[in-house]
């Protein structure tokens, strides 16, 4: 089992300022870049799910992306674009966008690696260690990147709450249980809490994913396995999370 940073791919700030900002319609995507005295490394492109509303929070992600090449190379060249912008010339960085009818359209630049369970992700898939390359970074050494590298497995996942899922959580899908299906390579589990608390500003408890060699095969899988577990329930409607990924 996979543990990442509690709470470091959340957006959560205090205080009166209110931000205004325009509804972009499209799919939504990360693109991850390792960049080393201004030249791209590498790039690493994610998708996500519809968000849940009101609050827009993530469901559901593949990678590799399902977009066709074309579009890929449009969100990595304006990742790029966007992180010199911003001066970010070496580190590992983070840009999220909605892929609109128009192009990509810029969401956020984060200066810092994807969270949650991205890094585990491009490990898994890539064979690179995006952690690994940022400390490389911050010491003034280049990371080896293989040049093009092709996608081991393709993996789908999908959030879990604390809010939707209590009760599955404390049976059919428990953390014994979560674990066990993650050591028999059932699935992938991405553990983001240790307690099963609820909270007005909620975080996922954890991300459980299914790999296979086509992102169709692991959607089905994943289906398959949230319905047995009680994590697809009709306020949390997994099939719907996972439409973007055809």
């Amino acid at each position: 089992m996979t543990q990442t940073i509690p709470g470091l791919g959340m957006k959560f700030g205090w205080g009166n300022g209110m931000l205004l900002m325009e509804y972009v319609s499209g799919t939504e995507h990360d693109v991850d870049l390792v960049i080393y005295e201004g030249r791209m490394l590498g790039a690493f492109v994610s998708d996500n799910g519809p968000t849940r509303v009101p609050d827009f929070t993530e469901t559901a992600a593949c990678m590799p992306t399902c977009l066709p090449p074309d579009r890929e190379a449009q969100l990595i060249h304006a990742a790029y674009q966007c992180c010199l912008g911003c001066g970010l010339t070496d580190g590992v960085f983070n840009v999220e966008f909605k892929m609109t009818a128009a192009g990509p359209k810029l969401i956020e630049v984060n200066p810092r690696m994807g969270g949650f369970y991205l890094r585990d992700w491009i490990q898994e898939i890539y064979g690179v260690d995006i952690m690994l390359a940022s400390a490389m970074i911050a010491c003034g050494v280049a990371p080896l990147l293989p040049a093009h590298s092709s996608p081991r497995t393709h993996l789908v996942g999908v959030m879990c709450l604390v809010s939707q899922h209590l009760q599955v959580l404390k049976s059919t899908a428990s953390l014994e249980t979560l674990q066990a299906l993650h050591e028999q390579g059932v699935i992938r589990l991405n553990l983001f809490d240790d307690e099963l608390v609820s909270s007005e500003y909620e975080e996922p408890y954890c991300h459980v994913a299914c790999a296979s060699s086509s992102h169709q095969e692991a959607c089905l899988k994943l289906l398959d396995i949230c319905q047995v577990l009680g994590i697809d329930t009709v306020h949390y409607p997994v099939a719907h999370f996972l439409s973007h990924f055809k």
